[in-house]
Order: structure tokens, then C-alpha cells, then sequence
């Protein structure tokens, strides 16, 4: 990769940065670097030196660290929601496959409705003939009956 080079500038001192970012970052990161020094001189009331380059380095170490921390964090979590995402999915997808088979259950029990009720309509069909043929035989019996007695009363009748 190609380096770039940046001529910046820090507390007063004149420095010529060079690596693999863009030029304007490296002249962004010396400027953070400028104003956390003169912050940290500003603090300390003195003016830019040894010390204060430690304390700096410091801060901007412990500023590292913390956004190291936070970065190992939001990973972790974002784990955990990749993991719980995938987690919803395969209940929405086992819900799809539920609500799916509720639907073939309601379907066959449906037609089984539908061919109880044709079946149950053949059965009323069928006790309504037997009915019929039933009053038919009662109403021949009594015809029978009453032709029988016919028949006593005239064999009676002959007998005297």
C-alpha cells in the first residue's frame, strides 16, 4: 500500500508524518494529539513538555483502552443480538410451519365435516325410506289383520 506523507504541526514543533492513511487523516490524528497535549499543558498550568507528553500519552492510552473495551462490548452484544436474531427467526419460521399445519387440520377437518353431513343427509334419506316401507308393512299387516278376521268370520259364518 502506498504511503502518504503530512507535514503537521505539534505544540509549535514541526513534524513530517508518513503511513498508510489518507493525508487528512494523518493531519486529523496529529491535531488530536496537538489538542490533547495543549489540553493536558493547560491543565497542569505549564507549558508542552516531557511531562506533559507523558500525562498525555496517558490520557490517550486510557482513551484507547476505554474505546477498546467499548468496542469488545458492542461486539459481545452484537453477538448476542445476532444470536437472538436468528433465535426469532426460527421461531417465526416454526410458527409459519405451525399455523401451516393448524390450516391442513382445519382443511381436513372440514371435509371430514362436509362428508359427515353428506353421509349424515344419506343416512335421513335412508331412515325416511325405512320409515315408509315400515308404515307400508304396518298398514299391510292391519290390511292382512282385518282381511284375516274376514276370513274367521266368513269360515265361522260357513261353519253354521
Amino acid at each position: 500500500m502506498e504511503k502518504n506523507r503530512a507535514d503537521v504541526t505539534i505544540c509549535g514543533s514541526n513534524y513530517v508524518l508518513s503511513g498508510e492513511k489518507s493525508t487528512e487523516r494523518i493531519k486529523e490524528i496529529a491535531k488530536f494529539v496537538d489538542d490533547e497535549l495543549r489540553h493536558t499543558s493547560k491543565a497542569l498550568n505549564v507549558n508542552p513538555n516531557f511531562k506533559a507528553a507523558i500525562l498525555t500519552s496517558l490520557n490517550i492510552a486510557e482513551k484507547l483502552m476505554d474505546n477498546s473495551d467499548m468496542m469488545l462490548k458492542l461486539r459481545t452484544e452484537n453477538l448476542q443480538l445476532d444470536n437472538d436474531v436468528k433465535h426469532y427467526i426460527a421461531m417465526w419460521e416454526q410458527a409459519k410451519k405451525q399455523v401451516a399445519d393448524l390450516k391442513e387440520k382445519i382443511n381436513n377437518e372440514t371435509d371430514k365435516q362436509t362428508q359427515s353431513g353428506e353421509d349424515y343427509k344419506k343416512l335421513q334419506e335412508k331412515l325416511v325410506e325405512m320409515e315408509n316401507a315400515y308404515f307400508d308393512l304396518q298398514m299391510e299387516n292391519v290390511n292382512l289383520k282385518n282381511e284375516l278376521k274376514s276370513l274367521r268370520r266368513m269360515n265361522q259364518e260357513d261353519e253354521f
